[in-house]
């Protein structure tokens, strides 16, 4: 699924957050334990731990959002909007969308280290994802441009809150995708 705001819409978030969901209800159907943790053909991640650094990276932004969301109740930022996103916010989601051209290699923090089993890996993730949800829904009155969240990434960079949102569902779209990857080697073996 292609989805490229242009700018902070809270309900086109969830929207896109509940197809994300569904994504990974099927990506994780029928997948034997030894195939959900076996590596890609050429290397690389496990559909694992594609849903471990999801799981990693998302509690890291949980903790930033709140402290955005903690601002905009104490300074009343509040606005009906709109909050279009400047031209390097939407190049950066268009570049980090799949199938994706720019690779990066992630930090220690949110590099995916656990084996555990399918149920409590996207088991972990649903938690994750309740909470995503939850602050997409408070943020809607708030002021989405002015309300900024630090990078859990780059802590020297800060992102507007509504931004961030649309960039972390991007990031789970992204490697969501690249677990698909490694799935289809599993339904069409190279003989």
């Amino acid at each position: 699924m292609i989805h490229r705001p242009s700018e902070f819409k809270p309900l086109d978030c969830l929207v896109t957050a509940g197809a994300i969901e569904e994504d990974l209800r099927r990506l994780a159907s029928d997948l034997t334990e030894a195939q959900f943790h076996a590596p890609g053909s050429e290397g690389g991640w496990s559909v694992a731990y594609c849903v471990e650094h999801l799981v990693l990276a998302g509690r890291a932004f949980l903790a930033k959002w709140d402290l955005a969301l903690k601002e905009v109740a104490t300074h009343q930022l509040y606005s009906n909007g709109p909050f279009p996103y400047a031209w390097w916010q939407r190049t950066i989601l268009r570049v980090l969308e799949p199938p994706y051209s720019v690779k990066t290699k992630t930090t220690r923090a949110f590099m995916p280290y656990t084996r555990r089993s399918i149920n409590e890996t996207t088991s972990h993730f649903w938690d994750m994802h309740r909470e995503l949800v939850r602050r997409i829904e408070v943020s809607a009155p708030a002021n989405a441009r002015r309300a900024r969240v630090q990078s859990p990434f780059v802590p020297w960079i800060w992102y507007p809150l509504g931004f961030s949102f649309d960039l972390a569902l991007t990031h789970e779209r992204r490697h969501l995708w690249q677990a698909w990857q490694v799935r289809q080697q599993f339904q069409n073996p190279k003989r």
